[in-house]
């Protein structure tokens, strides 16, 4: 199959396959263009992160520390580096559940990642999803970003940390990536610029390969004392935060009109360093200032990046004048959202919910801007002084945000030696691939997908692993939870391992079905068909034995975990049963993701918390005295300010109800009691049940009690 073109070969890995690929091209090639086409398209379930919280905030999504709740510590990877970083990341169960039903994780501006980070994101995904064996746990990959512009940040004492395990910083030199590489796609149609000449003098800059041409092209537009004409927008892009703000403020004090401070509205979670424009705005009339967002309304306005001057402000807007436009620009406030990613608890599909609002006029003083924030925006004229670029790809990304040679002035000079890219970089871009082999790729990739969907659906050790977790995490907290606690999840585990068995067997059929050169869809559908009787049966009594789960604990803490836990596994494998009936007579892309889309989750309630209830869900003899117990118990725990369990824990409880001990000897032998216990609570406890023995006319039965 031929594609007439990267973008649509791209668009095509990223909807109908599950490899991960590695999406690039030069400035203004409509990279972003491409990320929010796809977000409108697919139907998988999609995460978008990007290194900074503006970078995140411009994608639409947030930033990579934040989705995996990373520490900003440099990653080694290393045994005891992967037991520090999981031990430090504190990962509630919501952000858990997003992990396990993620299909594709976006990353923007890749160029600016680590490479410790990357395998970092590719361990927490393995661990989460309890898929150590597949890169990023099975989730798709995208990376999308350029290698010839901003180059990731390594202080000196981090790159100390982390070199001895990485030849560069870059995120292709991450250990998973080097083990699995992605699909190298890389645009090569400019929409920005338009001047072949032009168009030219950029690549030979970007592969620092400057012919003496370009060179003499570029000292064309080299002029230090230039002073641009008051009515053309021109910008200076410098290196440094510094020398643009010193710009801006020295030109906004030679206007005479009074300044207008425009303060942001900021409502909810909403970081400093995300911020898209300044908090407080100092604006006056006569100003040079840039749109920083593109214009809402249609016919389009404005977009990121265009300048004109300020000719009246008022409390509700302000007025610019764009040269070239017929009629003056009205603007008032805009909002931007930051997002976090949670499932809907009726489908488990991921959606985006808005945790803070940032509301403010978008535009910024434009006289000048740092060549970092301009990345991404586009300038009819501009003045460039990069003569103190610090890192590789600056000077490239200078260059290449002017739509024309014309509009572009050099304040300082470029040549051979001012310009440098990374020979890491290079090699690497060295390694793309040719179109008959991405084709050939792609095409195996669409048959491979529909493989892998189909073998993953009848893959149930992810929910045996989230259930062996559950377990042990339980058996923890062993004191605090009923008696039939442990064995209820024993059971829950036996039976998923039961159904887990009789799949693997199954998986070990389809794959000889599938991997056939011509697969027989036929014979396909008929296996899926008659097994999905089983599984479906199987999973519905699976169903049935977790919606009667017998859980009962003093321990909210425990009790959240715990209910946490049983939902995660009652949703997956609903979601499970579901699938495998919908598409058990004819499986394909599209009847999976309509079914999945389609799905919702069965009503299901579990609350095992069992302080504040007159009665608790126990089993005993002397219902009646355990009780008491109960409430004598939580009495104590509220007046000493203890967790109930701490206190006396329900297996305590059970067995002082059942047995009765009558004095601290008895007691001493009754579960969790302890000298200090006895000393603290016990006379409390004796009190109620010898109050009990005597109202009910009873004996101890102690004489019975046979310690563990």
């Amino acid at each position: 199959m031929q594609f007439s073109n990267p973008y649509e070969c791209a668009m095509d890995f990223a909807i109908n396959t599950d490899r991960n690929i590695f999406i690039t091209g030069k400035a203004g090639t409509g990279k972003t263009t491409f990320l929010r086409k796809f977000r409108d398209e697919t139907t998988k379930q999609v995460a978008v992160v990007a290194p900074t919280g503006v970078a995140a905030i411009n994608a639409g999504g947030t930033t990579i520390h934040s989705f995996f709740h990373l520490p900003f510590t440099p990653f080694t990877p290393t045994p005891a580096g992967r037991s520090s970083l999981f031990s430090r990341i504190k990962m509630n169960n919501t952000r858990r559940t997003v992990i396990l039903e993620l299909e594709v994780l976006v990353i923007d501006e890749i160029s600016m990642v680590r490479a410790d980070v990357l395998d970092a994101v590719d361990y927490v995904l393995r661990t989460i999803r309890h898929r150590h064996k597949e890169p990023f746990g099975g989730v798709q990959m995208i990376f999308i970003g350029d290698m010839y512009q901003l180059s990731p940040v390594a202080k000196t004492n981090e790159w100390n940390i982390i070199s001895d395990y990485y030849k560069s910083v870059y995120f292709f030199h991450s250990h998973v990536m080097q083990e699995y590489p992605a699909v190298y796609i890389e645009f090569d149609k400019i929409f920005r610029q338009s001047d072949n000449q032009f168009i030219k003098v950029l690549n030979e800059v970007r592969n620092n390969s400057l012919s003496s041409e370009g060179i003499t092209l570029l000292e064309s537009r080299y002029n230090p004392e230039f002073n641009p004409p008051s009515k053309e927008n021109y910008i200076t892009l410098t290196t440094h935060n510094y020398s643009a703000d010193n710009i801006n403020r020295t030109e906004l004090d030679k206007l005479k009109s009074p300044v207008i401070e425009i303060n942001a509205n900021i409502k909810g979670t909403f970081p400093e360093n995300a911020f898209p424009v300044d908090e407080v705005l100092e604006l006056k009339e006569g100003a040079k200032v840039m749109f920083v967002k593109n214009d809402t309304e249609t016919p389009r306005r404005f977009y990121n990046g265009k300048i004109g001057i300020i000719t009246s402000i008022d409390e509700d807007q302000i007025t610019v004048d764009c040269p070239g436009d017929s009629d003056e620009i009205s603007v008032s406030t805009l909002l931007w959202e930051n997002i976090q990613y949670n499932t809907n608890k009726e489908t488990n599909i991921i959606e985006e919910k808005i945790i803070g609002t940032f509301e403010q006029v978008p535009l910024r003083l434009a006289w000048a801007i740092t060549i970092h924030k301009s990345q991404g925006l586009t300038f009819d004229r501009a003045i460039i002084d990069a003569g103190k670029a610090f890192s590789p790809g600056q000077v490239y990304v200078a260059l290449s945000r002017c739509k024309s040679l014309e509009g572009m002035v050099l304040k300082s000079p470029v040549n051979r030696d001012s310009i440098s890219v990374d020979e890491q970089v290079a090699q690497f871009s060295s390694s793309k691939p040719d179109e008959i082999f991405i084709n050939r790729e792609l095409e195996l990739a669409r048959k491979q997908f529909k493989s892998n969907l189909l073998l993953q659906l009848y893959d149930f050790s992810p929910i045996c692993e989230t259930a062996r977790s559950w377990y042990f995490a339980t058996k923890g907290e062993e004191p605090s939870f009923n008696e039939e606690t442990i064995p209820f999840i024993a059971g829950i585990r036996k039976q998923l391992k039961e159904i887990d068995q009789v799949a693997e067997k199954f998986r070990v059929q389809l794959k000889g079905i599938v991997g056939k050169e011509k697969v027989d869809t036929e014979f396909l559908s008929d296996r899926l068909n008659s097994s999905s009787a089983y599984f479906v049966g199987e999973l519905k009594k699976l169903i049935d034995t977790l919606k009667k789960s017998p859980a009962t604990t003093d321990s909210k803490s425990n009790a959240k975990d715990y209910d946490e836990s049983i939902s995660s596994i009652f949703t997956a494998v609903a979601l499970k049963k579901h699938l495998i009936k919908a598409t058990a007579g004819n499986f394909s892309v599209e009847t999976y993701y309509t079914a999945r889309n389609r799905f919702s989750t069965p009503d299901f309630s579990v609350k095992s918390y069992s302080r504040g209830k007159t009665t608790v869900q126990l089993k005993s003899n002397h219902p009646d005295l355990l009780n008491e117990l109960v409430q004598i118990r939580n009495y104590m725990s509220e007046n000493e300010n203890l967790p109930p369990y701490i206190v006396a824990s329900t297996k305590t409880l059970v067995q002082m109800a059942d047995y009765m001990p009558e004095t601290d000897k008895d007691l001493l032998k009754i579960y969790g009691f302890g000298k200090k216990k006895l000393a603290r609570f016990g006379a409390q406890f004796l009190e109620v049940i010898n109050d009990y023995i005597a109202e009910n006319g009873l004996q101890s039965e102690m004489i019975h009690f046979k310690e563990n």
